[in-house]
Formats: structure tokens, C-alpha cells, sequence
């Protein structure tokens, strides 16, 4: 069993298919949902995926998707966009419409709407799900960082009441002698 794809290119890896790839993107925007820094965006997009045209049919849609969205998650996360997005095998040669936009009017729209990154690699979408939300202040910590910063700030604590004692005991003793 697959563990949620926590950067692109476990996207591109963990995808056999191209149905496969749309549930791991899938996977990937919710783990986007948990990220609270520019850092931790950066790492989610850092890595280079294979290639997937000659992984699978349309392959190179999937290329093509994951370039733009690492370019608008980049843009959004307001940090530099990586160097293999912008590939030119990573770009469609012909233009793509997704499912939802079977008529005219839904075509015109995706048109429209379609963020500059998508539009780029010639992939015209009504709407992009991206839904990352960087907070201001500290990024999340994990449970296991929180529980080894509190050993740690334990052992500070215990260190520094140990030296204060010994130094009292020191001047009890000088105390007892005078």
C-alpha cells in the first residue's frame, strides 16, 4: 500500500496510470492542506519527477500538470518556481481541456480562467484546487518534534537546578566553616 505522495515527484513515481496519477495529485493537494511554511512548500515541489510519457498513455498531460501546478504553488508560496517545470517536455503540444469543460462555453471559460502557470504548458482548466494556506509565525510541529523539544527542554531545566543546588550546598558549607 502507497503512503500519501508528500512531493511531485512521489506523484510521478507512485503512478502507473493515468487514473492513478489523478488520485495521487489528488493525495498530494491534501497534503498541501497541512503545510504552514515556505520551506515546507518548497520541499513539496523541489524534486524533479520522472517523466511519465512513456510511462503510460497520456503521460505527457500528467507531465504537463505537474510543472504547472509546481510553478503555481511556487508563485502562490511566494518562492523561487524549480528549473524542471520549466522543461520544454513538460509543455503539451496541442491544448488540453479537462473533462468539465465539454462545451463551448465551458471551453471559453477555462480560457479565461485558467491560472498563467497551466495556461504556460497549453492546459486550460475552469478552476485549480490549491489549497495551500501558509500561516504567519512558526510552522506546525509534529507530535514527535514537540515530545523531543520538551525532553529537551526538560533536561535544560533539570541541568540548570542541579548546578544551582550544588552551588548552594558550596556556600552552606563555606557557611558552617566561618
Amino acid at each position: 500500500m502507497n503512503r500519501r505522495p508528500s512531493s511531485l515527484a512521489e506523484v510521478a513515481q507512485q503512478s502507473e496510470s493515468l487514473g492513478d496519477f489523478g488520485r495521487n495529485l489528488r493525495d498530494w493537494l491534501h497534503h498541501l492542506r497541512g503545510l504552514s511554511s515556505r520551506q515546507q512548500a518548497a520541499a513539496a515541489i523541489a524534486a524533479g519527477p520522472p517523466l511519465l510519457r512513456e510511462k503510460y498513455a497520456q503521460g505527457d498531460v500528467a507531465d504537463a500538470w505537474l510543472a504547472a501546478y509546481a510553478e503555481h504553488v511556487a508563485a502562490k508560496a511566494g518562492i523561487p518556481a524549480p528549473a524542471w517545470a520549466f522543461s520544454p517536455a513538460r509543455t503539451l503540444a496541442e491544448p488540453s481541456f479537462d473533462e468539465a469543460s465539454a462545451s463551448p462555453a465551458l471551453r471559453a471559460l477555462a480560457l479565461a480562467r485558467s491560472p498563467l502557470a497551466f495556461k504556460r504548458r497549453n492546459i486550460f482548466t475552469p478552476a485549480v484546487d490549491l489549497p495551500l494556506a501558509l500561516r504567519a509565525g512558526r510552522p506546525n510541529k509534529s507530535a514527535e518534534e514537540k515530545r523531543r523539544n520538551n525532553a529537551e527542554r526538560q533536561r535544560r531545566f533539570r541541568a540548570a537546578r542541579k548546578r544551582e543546588l550544588a552551588l548552594l550546598r558550596r556556600l552552606t558549607r563555606g557557611k558552617r566553616a566561618a
